[in-house]
């Protein structure tokens, strides 16, 4: 709203500069230098010219008398060009009378019906607009243009281009030639005095528009800030229906080795009320013994590895757990930690043909928010599984961290299906997600965002194609500061 305010003003200003430009200056490349120097400062202007007719000889020949253009040269002042109606933009816009746009791409269109249309490199973007006299007679055409595709003019940029057209009109009406400007500029004293007066009224109008727009503006503001708490609200509870997911997981992963070690306890007990039986019947031999005694050695070591592999996952989930509520610094090696949270994630990743690699070096030491590295990793790696790879597609996912002095380069990617630029683009807006009902939230990547810009303190970039998979580059400082 701020920015839309400054631009009204810069508006205001320019008309005003423009009509005292026209009532001083008696060379009409000087006055358009200054309308090209006003135009700037409120769109882009880089490539601006102004065409005017020949009122003297053929209806068709036209002077261009500025120029200014990063690829073209500009055409000698004095001399005339032929443009033919339907040959060029700015022959249409002189004939029509009528304000024209047009991209690069219909420039092309109208090519391929005429070879001779258009004089020039093809613009990006086009814009004309006719200059006209008291009479509403065509005296030329004012054109801005560009060659970036990153410089397009919106509506609001032909509104005002449109604008700033009728003022440069003015300061040309009852002109049928440039030579004849000096000799009508007293003859245009009263019209000025009422465009001044006009202008008076617009301003008017605008401080009436800018008061209504502070009050608008008042009650968007209010409705951002609702707007922000009930997205937080949302992003809170997605983190916590996370950390649910990783608690069933991992509850589900813990009852196989605990249902081996309790049928091995099981069958040992049964054994040894044999073997007892045996004793006490008195026909317990050595063999027997042997086989009782390798039952046993077997079933402990079954329960051994089982036990260690239940409290493996046990540790590995209490910590991820515990920093994903927590919003505490702590001390981590940075390697350790992220085996830690891959095993966590082995629930998610059993049974998918999906392998991932680990290349962090081993001596990266933090002080930071481990939470935040934990989601932040879960999230990459459910987006993989969820996004990346199809129902038994195979997959690869590569995780490689490095010191950069004070900093950490942390690069995850993956060799999925990778995303157009659409969607890549997109990526980060909250609830944006292309896998709606079956899995997606819209909230993995916004998150990953916030938290590695806002509690890590980094940077994020991405790229991705189709077929290409996904490739994250993060660089986040090995010391947070609070």
């Amino acid at each position: 709203m701020e920015e839309r305010l400054a631009r009204l003003e810069a508006v205001q200003a320019i008309l005003l500069e423009i009509g005292r430009k026209s009532g001083s200056c008696t060379d009409i490349s000087e006055f358009l230098q200054s309308v090209h120097a006003a135009l700037g400062r409120i769109m882009y202007a880089a490539n601006f010219f102004v065409a005017l007719s020949d009122h003297e000889g053929p209806a068709n020949q036209v002077r261009f008398v500025y120029f200014v253009d990063e690829v073209d040269a500009a055409p000698p002042k004095d001399e005339l060009f032929e443009l033919a109606d339907g040959e060029s933009p700015t022959a249409a816009v002189i004939a029509s009378g009528r304000p024209i746009v047009m991209t690069a791409a219909e420039h092309v269109s109208r090519r391929l019906d005429n070879a001779a249309f258009g004089i020039g490199t093809i613009a990006e973007h086009w814009m004309g607009c006719p200059l006209l006299d008291q009479d509403h007679q065509v005296l030329g055409a004012m054109v801005i243009q560009s060659y970036d595709r990153q410089h397009t003019f919106n509506g609001e940029d032909q509104a005002l281009f449109a604008l700033i057209a009728d003022y440069v009109s003015a300061a040309l009406r009852g002109l049928q030639s440039v030579d004849r400007l000096e000799r009508a500029v007293q003859d245009r004293t009263a019209l000025l005095a009422h465009e001044v007066a006009e202008r008076r009224r617009a301003e008017d109008d605008i401080r009436h528009a800018n008061d209504a727009l502070e009050e608008q503006n008042a009650a968007l503001e209010n409705a951002l800030t609702s707007l922000k708490d009930a997205q937080g609200e949302l992003v809170r509870q997605e983190k916590l229906a996370s950390l649910g997911r990783l608690v069933a997981g991992v509850a589900h992963e813990i009852n196989t080795p605990l249902g081996i070690c309790v049928t091995a306890t099981s069958h040992l007990v049964e054994e040894l009320k044999l073997t007892r039986a045996d004793l006490a019947a008195g026909i317990l031999d050595e063999d027997g013994l042997n086989q009782f005694f390798d039952i046993i050695d077997q079933s402990l070591r079954i329960m051994t590895t089982n036990t260690q592999r239940a409290a493996a996952l046990v540790r590995s989930f209490k910590q991820v757990a515990v920093d994903q509520s927590s919003d505490d610094i702590r001390s981590f090696n940075l390697r350790k930690y992220l085996d830690e949270v891959l095993l966590s994630l082995q629930p998610k990743l059993k049974g998918k043909p999906v392998t991932i690699d680990i290349d962090c070096d081993n001596d990266i030491n933090m002080a930071s928010f481990p939470g935040a590295v934990s989601q932040v990793l879960t999230n990459m790696v459910v987006n993989s599984m969820v996004h990346g790879f199809e129902e038994g597609r195979h997959g690869h996912i590569k995780i490689t961290g490095k010191v950069d002095g004070d900093f950490v380069n942390f690069d995850y990617s993956d060799d999925g299906v990778g995303m157009d630029t659409s969607t890549l683009g997109q990526l980060f807006d909250p609830f944006y997600t292309t896998k709606r009902g079956t899995g997606g939230s819209g909230l993995g990547a916004h998150i990953l965002f916030n938290l590695v810009t806002g509690a890590l303190g980094g940077t994020v970039k991405v790229a991705s194609a189709p077929g290409m998979g996904l490739h994250y580059k993060l660089r986040f400082p090995k010391v947070k500061r609070k």
